[in-house]
């Protein structure tokens, strides 16, 4: 595994200087990596304590971009902007997200990933370069992974905003690069001899996340390829699948003439012909043997031709090399928003892993011109912010990743509520779990109304409140919503019974569980903006979770629609999509009640059944029961499941039962067994930043346990010292006195100099600015 170490500008060539420590002089790439690749990052971790100059550090250093492309983790390695609508990678499969550590084979490079998500799709507008002098001639059909390339691990190269990897025994060098709408392709041959390039149409995505076998694939619409003149191309693909409707245009332009361009229709050649229409469709386009570089431009829009061509048109001028290092310095910008000290270079590499990833969602989706594709599958255009509709996962995302944007990104989650607005004024209601634009059903809940209120709460106000608050009620009152693997999405019944029967509707515990908590966000709201009906009706329809807590057992059962509890009950049983829990059993999900923990404890039996209950939740066995459990129950401690989103507030549970020591003792766990440097280092998929802000908000020292209580709970810090940069200006300092791998507990917190004699802070008092002091001890 190959990624970049050392500062800016100390890459020369195919070699890289370890500042002098070991040997003094030049190593070679794959050498530094196979004999000792940490020996540099550690000195330059030490030079950034000690220096004056620290704050010159090239942060990008530290991210590893391999770091979760095994396991589940669902990482591409890709070329991309913070929150851009490009993210061109390579591809080594056609599910999951593309790309997999463990494949040794490649299939090309296409512009559009879902890097870090759970749910496949995408993978469009496949490039693939041959080795020179291939034999075009020859090659009479042109089926879908005909061509591939060997891939080698070794001859790997990435970091943020940038991809290479070399190809056919070193012959060939690629390098990607990306700006907002754009990506950047530079293919240097080692030989001379004539150059050849597959453009494929055909290839996308094979699998979803439906259950629905007829829904779990890439269908090609239509798709189209036109040469425009020896050296610009374009075309376009629609297609459906996950996302009912996709659509992917694009507008090349290659700094070497086209000598010569055959399509493929149906995966046969025709001779004789520049354009094609269909749904298999492939080009082979064949350069002249000199210069051995082609530099590849190519825009891409999910609205038509035309917005591909502007997109490109922003960047045409700029060569590769200025789109390389502009998505290096946006990407040093962000990541140095929070600049941590410490002399652990795998804590170091760990927190700006997650920076990376937790910075790369929301997808943007709207053109250079503003226009972008609605959820009613036609054209509007914004006045002015950028709508990020590409990939809207706030199941995973309202919990931390959004909070965390909420703090460092507050123009980009402005623009953010404006695509939920507009999202409501063109479907009806607020977005649950959309792709490419369009709804696709896919989780729980109405997960949009606790990323609005976490929005507001941070200040983030330049929306209009009072639409937004006829968006939350609207859409916390509809029926009917649409349907999700075939089975009813709406609030009929829940709204009818107080809960969702589990005779009526799949997920039932969790789906009440969920929408009680979005009735809370909701009336967090409706309080902060002055809609007082709005929150007494919500406030009492969030305390609905009641409705499905056993109180004899304390768990979250399912319950038919005439009152009596589902029969035969096995708290570890998991049955994937199809049970009363979702990507969970009953042990997780009996305690998805962040906005009421002690109205849940006093339901239980009082607090000493519910830390009972807790302390059980982390030490007992982690067998999962279920013949199809689901594969989303992964990290687990006990049946404490850090994989996958519905644990992640749980922890922090125990700072308002008034144990605080267990919460510090489970987060420093979880921070250092269940993250590592590896491609298997993220212990679930990724899910679009969520796994990754986590682990940055717990490692400063708090987290939002309840997005919309204004509150931060606190748990220990991993680090002797951070400074979250704000916004506006001013600064957030943690600081952990006598921190060590001993000392995980906290035997005082002063904030700006005051004793806290509470477990949390407030969003106000982060973003006022100010310093944060936990004493540290080693006793629990």
């Amino acid at each position: 595994m190959t990624t970049k170490l050392t500062v800016e500008n100390q890459i020369k060539s195919e070699q890289r200087l370890v500042l002098g420590v070991k040997t003094g002089k030049w190593i070679s790439k794959a050498t530094m990596y196979s004999i000792d690749r940490r020996i540099g990052l550690a000195f330059i971790l030490l030079f950034t304590t000690i220096s004056s100059f620290a704050q010159q550090i090239d942060y990008t250093t530290f991210v590893d971009r391999f770091t979760g492309t095994g396991g589940n983790g669902g990482i591409v390695p890709v070329a991309s902007m913070p929150f851009g609508m490009v993210q061109l990678g390579p591809d080594t499969r056609t599910c999951n997200t593309g790309y997999h550590y463990n494949d040794q084979t490649l299939l090309g490079f296409s512009h559009v990933h879902k890097s870090g998500a759970g749910c496949s799709d995408f993978q469009d507008i496949l490039f693939l370069p041959l080795p020179a002098n291939t034999n075009t001639n020859s090659i009479s059909e042109l089926k879908r992974k005909q061509f591939t390339a060997p891939l080698i691990h070794e001859a790997e190269l990435a970091e943020p905003g940038y991809y290479q990897v070399k190809l056919y025994e070193n012959q060939l060098k690629v390098e990607l690069a990306s700006s907002l709408r754009c990506g950047f392709q530079r293919y240097t041959y080692l030989g001379e001899g004539e150059k050849s390039l597959i453009i494929d149409l055909e290839h996308g995505s094979d699998c979803g996340c439906s259950i629905v076998k007829e829904q779990d694939v890439d269908t090609i619409i239509v798709s189209s390829f036109e040469l425009v003149d020896n050296k610009t191309i374009r075309g376009m693909r629609v297609s459906g699948g996950f996302a009912p409707e996709q659509h992917v245009y694009f507008h090349t332009t290659f700094s070497q003439s086209i000598k010569k361009c055959i399509l493929f229709v149906n995966n046969h050649r025709v001779e004789d012909i520049t354009s094609a229409k269909g749904k298999n469709i492939k080009a082979l386009l064949i350069f002249e043997g000199t210069p051995n570089t082609i530099e590849i431009k190519t825009g891409i829009s999910p609205v038509d031709l035309e917005g591909a061509r502007k997109n490109l048109k922003e960047d045409a001028m700029k060569t590769f090399d200025e789109i390389r290092k502009n998505a290096h310095d946006q990407w040093n910008r962000i990541l140095g928003m929070i600049k941590i000290d410490s002399r652990d270079e795998k804590k170091t590499r760990l927190f700006y892993t997650a920076m990376f990833n937790a910075m790369m969602y929301p997808m943007l989706y709207s053109d250079v011109d503003s226009r972008f594709r609605g959820p009613d599958r036609t054209i509007h255009k914004t006045d002015g912010y950028k709508y990020y509709g590409g990939v809207m996962g706030f199941w995973d995302t309202f919990r931390a990743a959004c909070p965390l944007q909420s703090v460092l990104v507050p123009k980009v989650m402005e623009d953010y509520v404006k695509t939920c607005l507009d999202h409501f004024k063109y479907a009806g209601q607020l977005p649950i779990w959309t792709l490419a634009g369009v709804e696709t059903y896919q989780m729980i809940g109405l997960p949009a109304m606790p990323f609005i209120t976490n929005a507001y709460l941070n200040g983030i106000n330049g929306f209009n409140t009072n639409y937004a608050m006829e968006a939350m009620r609207v859409s916390a009152m509809k029926d009917t919503c649409g349907y999700s693997m075939n089975y009813f999405v709406g609030l009929k019944n829940y709204k009818t019974y107080g809960y969702v029967p589990c005779n009526l509707e799949m997920e039932s515990v969790a789906r009440t569980l969920e929408y009680a908590y979005a009735d809370r966000a909701i009336a967090e709201f409706a309080k902060a903006t002055g809609h007082q009906k709005d929150f007494d009706y919500f406030f009492k329809r969030s305390l609905n979770y009641k409705n499905v807590i056993q109180p004899s057992t304390g768990f979250a059962r399912g319950k038919t629609s005439d009152g009596k509890w589902r029969e035969p009950f096995d708290p570890l049983l998991s049955e994937h999509r199809s049970d009363d829990y979702c990507e969970g059993n009953a042990w997780q999900w009996s305690f998805f009640v962040p906005h009421d923990v002690t109205g849940l404890a006093n339901y239980m039996g009082g607090k000493n059944k519910m830390l009972a209950r807790m302390d059980s939740l982390f030490t007992m066995n982690s067998t999962v029961a279920g013949k199809q459990a689901s594969g989303d129950i992964s990290g687990l401690i006990g049946q404490y499941a850090q994989g996958n989103e519905p644990s992640h507030h749980i922890v922090y549970m125990y700072n308002e039962l008034g144990e605080p020591k267990k919460t510090q003792r489970y987060v420093n766990q979880i921070l250092t067994t269940l993250y590592d440097t590896i491609p298997e280092g993220i212990c679930g998929n990724e899910d679009t930043g969520q796994m990754s802000a986590w682990y940055i908000f717990s490692s400063l020292g708090f987290y939002p346990m309840d997005p919309v209580s204004g509150k931060y709970q606190l748990g220990a810090p991993l680090f002797d010292k951070a400074t979250i940069q704000l916004p506006s200006g001013k600064a957030f300092i943690i600081k952990a006195n006598n921190l060590s791998e001993s000392n995980i507990y906290v035997k005082k917190v002063t904030l700006n100099g005051q004793k806290l004699d509470r477990t949390y802070i407030t969003f106000k008092e982060l973003l006022y600015g100010g310093e944060l002091v936990f004493d540290m001890t080693g006793k629990d």
